[in-house]
C-alpha cells in the first residue's frame, strides 16, 4: 500500500480542489491510501468528508515561514506518507521545502496555471519565480494539466521537462451527462427564470482571472437589444460584492443572477443556454469541461488553454477579451442562431468524452506507480531544461 498526501493551500471549493476530488474518487485503494489536507477554511473541507476521503486540516501562508513544517511533517509522520503531491503554487512550495528539509519523501507537483506571473506586484513576480526555479531540484515529477502550462514552465525553468509529463484534467462526465441537462424546476423557480428567458451565464470563483466583470461591463447594449436575455453568474470569491455593485450600475440588476457559493455546480450549468468563460489565464479549466460536458454553446476567451479545448466555429467560438466589440458580435451571433448553439453544442458534448476522470486518474496512478518503484536519484543530479 502506497500512501499519497493530496494537499493544496486553499480551504475553498476551485479547480485545483475539484481536481483532487476526481482523482481521489478514482484511486485504486488496493493500491494506494489518500489522504487529503487542506485549509480547514471554506467549503472543501465538508465536500471531501462529504465523499468519504480523509481529511487533514493545515494551514499554509502564501508567504513562506518554516515554522508550518512542523505541521506537515507532523502528518506526514502520522500518516506514514510514501509520495506528497502538491497542487499549486502554495502547496507545492511547502511540499518541496519539506523535502529539502526531511528529505525521506516522495514529492509531486502539479501545475494548475501559473498564476504569479500574471501577478501586477513585480516583487510577487520575481520573489515567487526564484523560489519556484529554486525548488525544482526537490521535485521527483512534474504534471502540468495542459500543453500551454508545459510551454510556459519550460520557458521560465520551473519545471525540469525530463521529469515532467502533460495530464489534462478530467471530471466526472456521469455527473455532468447530458440525460442531467434538462433545468432544474427548483432553481427556476427561486432565479424566477422563466420557459423564453435565454441564460448567458459564467461558473467561476469571482477574482481578476475568471474576468466575471468583463461580462457585466459589456451587458447594456445586449440587455437593451435582447429583453428576454439574463445572465446568471455562479460562484463567489474576492470579487463577488464588486460585480454585484457594477450589475447595479447598469441600470438593470433585475436582469443579473447572482447565486454565491454553490456545491452543486452540475444542477447550474443546465440553467444556462450560452456559457461565457472571459478568463484571463489557465490552466485547464474544469469548468469549462463541466460546461462542454453538459452540452452547453461555449463562447470563451482565446488564450492558449482554453484553445486546447475549444477550437473555434467547432465545438464553440473564441474571442479576444481586449476586443469586446468582437465579443459582443459572436455573443449576438449566438442568441440569433440558435441552429449554431445546437451544432456547437453537440459537438463541444461529444469531446467532452476525453476528459474523464478515470482516464485522468489512472495516468496519475501510473506516475505513481513508476516513482515508488524507481531508484531515488539523488538530488545533486536534477537537472533543468532551458528552452529559451
Amino acid at each position: 500500500m502506497v500512501n499519497v498526501l493530496e494537499i493544496i493551500d486553499g480551504g475553498f471549493i476551485g479547480g485545483g480542489q475539484t481536481h483532487i476530488l476526481s482523482l481521489v474518487n478514482c484511486l485504486d485503494e488496493k493500491k494506494y491510501k489518500a489522504l487529503i489536507a487542506a485549509s480547514g477554511k471554506g467549503g472543501f473541507r465538508n465536500e471531501v468528508k462529504k465523499n468519504g476521503f480523509n481529511f487533514a486540516e493545515i494551514e499554509l501562508p502564501k508567504f513562506y515561514r518554516s515554522k508550518y513544517l512542523r505541521d506537515l511533517d507532523k502528518i506526514v509522520k502520522e500518516n506514514s506518507i510514501d509520495i506528497i503531491h502538491s497542487h499549486g503554487g502554495v502547496a507545492g512550495m511547502y511540499a518541496r521545502f519539506y523535502k529539502k528539509k526531511y528529505g525521506n519523501i516522495k514529492t509531486v507537483h502539479t501545475i494548475h496555471g501559473i498564476h504569479y506571473l500574471n501577478s501586477g506586484n513585480l516583487f510577487r513576480r520575481y520573489f515567487s519565480l526564484m523560489i519556484e526555479q529554486y525548488l525544482v531540484q526537490y521535485t521527483d515529477k512534474f504534471i502540468c494539466v495542459s500543453e500551454a502550462d508545459l510551454k510556459t514552465a519550460a520557458e521560465n525553468r520551473i519545471a525540469d521537462t525530463s521529469k515532467t509529463t502533460v495530464i489534462n484534467n478530467g471530471i466526472d462526465l456521469k455527473k455532468f451527462s447530458e440525460e442531467k441537462g434538462q433545468r432544474n424546476n427548483e432553481l427556476t423557480k427561486k432565479y424566477d427564470i422563466k420557459e423564453e428567458d435565454l441564460i448567458i451565464g459564467n461558473v467561476s470563483r469571482f477574482d481578476f482571472q475568471k474576468n466575471q466583470r468583463f461580462i457585466i461591463a459589456n451587458s447594456v447594449e445586449l440587455l437593451k437589444k435582447y429583453p428576454n436575455v439574463k445572465i446568471l453568474l455562479a460562484g463567489n470569491g474576492g470579487l463577488f460584492e464588486q460585480c454585484i455593485e457594477s450589475a447595479k450600475d447598469t441600470g438593470m440588476p433585475e436582469r443579473f443572477i447572482f447565486t454565491g457559493e454553490i456545491t452543486n455546480a452540475e444542477d447550474y450549468y443546465p440553467l444556462i443556454d450560452i456559457y461565457v468563460f472571459p478568463s484571463l489565464w489557465e490552466g485547464l479549466s474544469i469548468s469549462l469541461i463541466e460546461a462542454m460536458a453538459t452540452g452547453r454553446c461555449i463562447l470563451a476567451s482565446d488564450i492558449e488553454a482554453n484553445k486546447e479545448l475549444i477550437t473555434d466555429r467547432s465545438n464553440g467560438l473564441l474571442f479576444n477579451t481586449d476586443d469586446p466589440v468582437e465579443y459582443l458580435k459572436r455573443l449576438h451571433e449566438l442568441i440569433d442562431n440558435k441552429n449554431l448553439r445546437t451544432e456547437l453544442s453537440e459537438k463541444a458534448l461529444k469531446e467532452s468524452l476525453e476528459y474523464s476522470e478515470e482516464k485522468m486518474s489512472g495516468k496519475i496512478m501510473n506516475e505513481y506507480s513508476i516513482l515508488n518503484t524507481q531508484y531515488s536519484i539523488p538530488n545533486t543530479q536534477y537537472t533543468i531544461l532551458n528552452t529559451k
